[in-house]
This record gives structure tokens, C-alpha cells and sequence, in this order.
């Protein structure tokens, strides 16, 4: 009750007033009890990627390390394992007729996680340098450590089916290499075409037209 009535002041308060302060306490009105979020712009580059371990450098898990789950590309957010936990309620496994509360992990902005250095163990800004080979890494500015990217080979196409058996829907390897197209065959074409022709000839002299003049 209270809440409304403040609102209602305000609102009051806004159409007696004029039309910029009217905006400008709409605009503060709306964050303050709706929960107006502005737009974000996406980040082009990336510092963070899946499996990076992390470690949250402000809020309510702040010094909180964990591993990177997921990358939120659209939104600029991360998921961590065991950061900004939230109440859920699930479908019991065992009963299916009740539901269960757990905690589970929400994402949170990339710019409330910051790298691991690996020598020192602390959150760290990065720059990018290039080996003797050309290879990009990414270089601690604490301590000038090297901070490797996961291993991404699991998910290459050839590690992914490499030991796997083809199923019965699956194209075999010799009919996926064997030649099925030798070309059309000009000869057939043309005789295919000129019985259409001959055929539509003969329907033509077969239509009776009357001569609508000497009907007349």
C-alpha cells in the first residue's frame, strides 16, 4: 500500500510538472519498481570461452572460483559452476506427482569474472601475444603467464565419430565414394522430345474449329 501511494505521488507529481522532469521520473520510476534493464551491446572478443576457470571479482560471490559452463554470447553472460545460486522447483525423479527445491546455478555479467592467474593464483587482466610458431595466446599482466585455452579437440568432427559403428540409417562408405551420375544422354532427350512434338500434332489436327462467319 504504501508502494502505490508513493507511486501515485510521483505519477501526480509528474503531470503537474513539465514535460522533461515528467520523462525523467518516469524513466526513474520504472527502474526503481519494475526493474528496467537498458539494452546491452554484444561484446565482439572474447577474453572468456567454455571451461575457462574463473573467478568472480565483485558481489555477492565475490573471490568465488569455477569452472565456466556455458558463454552467453547474445546477453554478455557466463554461467559458473557454483556462482549465483537460486532456488528451483523440479520434477522429483523418484515421484513424479511432486516437485523438489534446488539450488542451481543463473548467469551473471562477464564483466563480474576475470581470469585465473596461473602462477599466482589470482584474478587477472589478459593481453594477447604470439608464439615463435604464430600461435595467439593469452598473457597475464600480473605475472606474464601464459593461460591456455581448454582443449576443444573432443568436439572436432573426427574425434567425435572416430570408433563409431554406422547404424542402419547411416550411409555406407562405399556407396558415399561410388560414381552414381555418368550424364544425361542427349540422344534419349532429343527422342523424347520429338515424340512430344508428333503427339501434340496429332491432337492439334484432330480439334474441329467452325467457322463462326458463315455461322453468322
Amino acid at each position: 500500500m504504501l508502494m502505490n501511494a508513493l507511486a501515485k505521488r510521483q505519477l501526480s507529481s509528474c503531470f503537474t510538472t513539465g514535460t522533461s522532469q515528467t520523462t525523467s521520473l518516469l524513466g526513474s520510476f520504472q527502474q526503481r519498481f519494475f526493474g528496467y534493464s537498458p539494452p546491452q551491446k554484444t561484446i565482439r572478443r572474447w577474453n572468456i570461452v567454455k571451461d575457462d576457470m574463473v573467478q568472480v571479482i565483485s558481489g555477492r560471490y565475490k573471490s568465488t572460483t569455477g569452472k565456466v559452463l556455458r558463454v552467453y554470447r547474445k546477453t554478455n553472460q557466463v554461467l559458473v559452476a557454483g556462482v549465483n545460486l537460486k532456488y528451483k522447483k523440479v520434477d522429483d525423479e523418484e515421484m513424479v506427482r511432486r516437485r523438489k527445491t534446488i539450488q542451481k546455478e543463473s548467469p551473471v555479467h562477464v564483466s563480474n569474472v576475470s581470469l585465473i592467474d596461473p602462477e599466482k593464483n589470482e584474478a587477472t587482466r589478459i593481453r594477447y601475444g604470439f608464439l615463435e610458431d604464430g600461435t595467439k595466446v593469452r598473457i597475464s599482466k600480473k605475472s606474464g603467464a601464459l593461460i591456455p585455452k581448454p582443449d576443444r579437440s573432443n568436439l572436432k568432427y573426427m574425434n567425435r565419430t572416430k570408433g563409431k559403428e554406422a547404424g542402419p540409417n547411416d550411409t555406407k562408405a562405399e556407396d558415399v565414394v561410388e560414381k552414381s551420375y555418368k550424364g544425361e544422354d542427349f540422344l534419349r532427350v532429343k527422342a523424347e522430345f520429338d515424340e512430344y512434338i508428333r503427339i501434340k500434332e496429332e491432337r492439334e489436327g484432330l480439334l474441329v474449329f467452325k467457322d463462326t462467319q458463315k455461322l453468322s
